[in-house]
């Protein structure tokens, strides 16, 4: 098969590689995908990723806990700045289950499924009810009207998720404020009472590292527009609004957008209602880790994420003007016991009678595994979340708890340890008793901070900025309110980290290749590498035949002999595309150079096996034979990273080396296209010869003359290319004989 046949098929997702697990589409998950399990050979064997959204895949949950259920079991792990939250090293086979909390302490769960046996899982999961990948119909905004029917979504389910609108003119962004109060009429969404002359901030953030602040004040329908936006990807932008209401301001802010040049985007930032007595909405923990802690009003706490640490220099910026208005040291901060990670294992117990509960909590700061007493635990219906008569009781001293109760239904246990609730996952206690461990701990340091005293007007941007070796890190931008203090953290990351997982096997005497290639940003700006005309993501030398995903060609182009080139800027939490290449097999043997000036981190490689094939890896990268499900095997290389500007060099041999006359006879065949074209070949030169002779010119001057027309169009096929193996076949037996 030829390469670009082969590729194509992978870019839809039909190929061999599918003979290890089927790979799902994961960024167009439709709402009735959501909570359901997504199989994706892509990932490592035993890995579950969990992306966590606000009622859009455009609208990722940056930093909220993850709990996986594994066979009963709690694990946690923290969404990324691109919502995702992932689960290596699970045993295949075990029964999962994810789960998160929304804003109003509820929990959403996820399907429980098994852990494959080969490839990792994805899941969705989201915070608010799910519009779908395509967004509300443009009427939702203020455009059309809406069509088909149904009822619209609450404003505050839609605020903060921009959506593009294509009948709106490229470079603009219309913001909707609202006191929660939009209803259909008329076929379009209306605000009765919409809020007037209220001022709307527009914040960009440049991937040059420079931010513009504008400011619209709404009109009489609510709307602040903007317009003569950056549409080359080389900005994103917030919006950011503070409606009062109640005696206090709803802190309102949108995700980041990255505006294109087919039409502009529309957003509602949504209060709660004008006459609500509910407690002030803070839009600004959607994106940004919170941990619980109240700040004190006139003061502004900035935390550092990742790899920062104490003795850090921040400084607070007015964003409109760039100006400092103050710096501060950050300063080990204290440790947060709300920050539980908990597991939980359960084993029946023959020698407890069915119905017979015994719970044993442990655990404490860092790595203190001590008994936790006076711990409250419930325990509820499996299914149904309904309280179990005789179900609820405390820990003891030594942290044990023994429960009795009906043997029937199933029944999990909920309690709540520093403030963070925990559940466990269903336990059947009708055939015997059984018996609940439960460990918890919580880390014994914080993360550094800087404390600032700072008065600000609701319509002020600030940022916080830290500069470590170099670099420079920004938080989201922000607006203070007088009512009550602000927190506002910053992600000290690598700016950006390359992976890629491809798969490769034997096509003739080439290795084809293809999978993924995803640059992360985890910055809020877009990242555009400085003099370049986009980012080269290199290729091994010697490769060929480089081909993108179509879906993927507006941002990703082909750099011949170079590699791979993103057209446009990374936006805040990257790209990731689908391509191919080939690397040519001589002698058997592949020599596989991969420059990597980027680095590489957790990336994986799967070649299939042939019979005698062997790789040669360098000391720090592992592989291993596993087999698929089909029963063939392939080599598995997984976690390689890379530092950044060194090159991963693999050697693989054993392949099938091809004959030596298949080698030279394009080459003889080539010598006599030149002879042919300087002067011919006659080949009736001994018409006297006996006629079995002149019978064998013939033919071998027909056969030679169609293998040159072959030679001169090419062989593209695979019929042609065993046609070809043909005519040299039969020409070597004519001058042979």
């Amino acid at each position: 098969m030829k390469l670009a046949s082969i590729l194509v098929s992978v870019l839809i997702g039909v190929t061999a590689v599918t003979t290890i697990a089927t790979v799902a589409p994961v960024a167009a998950q439709p709402a009735a995908a959501i909570g359901r399990p997504l199989p994706d050979g892509n990932l490592p064997t035993g890995t579950i990723s969990v992306r966590v959204v606000a009622g859009s895949p455009s609208s990722p949950v940056v930093g909220t806990d993850v709990t996986m259920l594994v066979n009963g079991e709690s694990r946690v792990a923290r969404t990324d700045a691109s919502g995702r939250a992932t689960f290596g090293g699970l045993p295949a086979g075990a029964a999962v289950q994810a789960r998160i909390t929304d804003e109003n302490k509820k929990d959403i769960l996820s399907e429980p499924f098994p852990v494959p046996d080969q490839g990792g899982v994805r899941v969705m999961l989201s915070t608010k009810p799910f519009q779908g990948t395509g967004g509300l119909p443009p009427a939702s905004l203020g455009g059309p009207a809406m069509g088909g029917g149904g009822a619209m979504p609450e404003a505050r389910q839609m605020s903060g998720q921009p959506r593009p609108e294509r009948n709106d003119p490229a470079g603009t962004f219309t913001v909707r404020l609202t006191y929660n109060n939009l209803a259909m009429k008329d076929g379009k969404p209306t605000d009765s009472s919409p809020p007037v002359g209220e001022p709307v901030m527009l914040v960009g953030y440049r991937a040059d590292d420079t931010i513009k602040v504008l400011t619209v004040k709404t009109d009489a329908e609510g709307h602040a527009a903007f317009t003569g936006l950056d549409t080359t990807g080389s900005t994103s932008y917030f919006a950011l609004a503070s409606l009062p209401r109640n005696g206090a301001h709803d802190r309102l802010i949108s995700v980041p957008t990255v505006l294109d040049t087919q039409g502009g985007a529309r957003v509602v930032l949504s209060g709660d209602k004008r006459d609500a007595t509910s407690p002030p909405i803070d839009d600004f923990g959607k994106l940004i880790p919170k941990d619980g802690t109240a700040i004190p009003a006139g003061k502004v706490r900035i935390t550092l994420d990742g790899v920062a640490e104490a003795g850090s220099q921040v400084t607070i910026y007015d964003a409109a003007t760039m100006k400092p208005l103050g710096v501060a040291e950050a300063k080990q901060g204290a440790p947060d016991p709300t920050q539980v990670r908990g597991s939980a294992n359960y084993a029946p117990r023959a020698d407890l009678a069915p119905g017979t509960l015994e719970i044993a909590i442990s655990g404490g700061m860092g790595t203190d595994v001590k008994p936790l007493g006076d711990i409250e635990v419930r325990l509820v219906g499996a299914d149904d979340d309904q309280p179990i008569a005789n179900g609820v009781g405390k820990t003891g001293p030594d942290g044990i708890l023994k429960l009795t109760i009906a043997p029937d239904p199933a029944v999990k246990a909920i309690l709540v340890i520093n403030g963070k609730e925990m559940a466990s996952s269903g336990m059947e206690l009708q055939a015997s008793g059984g018996k609940l461990d439960i460990t918890a701990q919580w880390p014994s340091k914080g993360r550094p901070e800087a404390m600032f005293e700072l008065t600000a007007g609701r319509d002020q941007v600030l940022f916080a900025q830290a500069v470590l070796s170099g670099q420079t890190f920004r938080s989201i931008p922000f607006t203070a309110v007088p009512e009550t203090g602000v927190h506002a953290n910053v992600y000290v990351y690598p700016r950006t980290l390359f992976s890629f997982d491809t798969h490769s096997f034997v096509e003739d005497q080439l290795l084809a290749v293809q999978g993924t290639f995803e640059i992360t940003n985890y910055s809020w700006a877009p990242y555009a590498p400085k003099g370049q005309d986009g980012l080269l993501i290199k290729l091994p030398k010697h490769h060929k035949g480089a081909i993108v995903a179509a879906v993927d060609q507006p941002e990703v182009a082909v750099a011949q002999g170079e590699g791979f080139r993103i057209l446009r800027p990374i936006p805040p939490g990257g790209r990731k595309f689908r391509a191919g290449y080939s690397m040519p097999i001589e002698d058997g043997e592949v020599e596989w150079t991969f420059e990597l000036p980027n680095g590489t981190w957790q990336s994986e490689m799967k070649i299939r096996q042939t019979p005698g094939m062997t790789v040669k890896l360098p000391p720090d990268i592992k592989g291993e034979t596993q087999m698929a499900q089909t029963g063939e095997p392939w080599f598995v290389m997984t976690n390689i990273t890379v530092d950044r500007g060194k090159s991963l060099a693999i050697t693989i041999s054993g392949f099938p080396s091809e004959a030596a006359w298949r080698v030279w006879a394009p080459r003889i065949i080539g010598v006599l296209v030149l002879l042919m074209v300087l002067g011919g070949i006659a080949f009736a030169f001994n018409r006297q010869q006996a006629a079995p002779a002149v019978e064998r010119e013939a033919r071998r001057a027909k056969l030679l003359d169609e293998l040159v027309e072959l030679e001169k169009r090419g062989a593209t096929t695979n019929k042609e290319r065993q046609r070809r193996e043909q005519l040299v076949d039969d020409l070597e037996r004519l001058w042979g004989a």
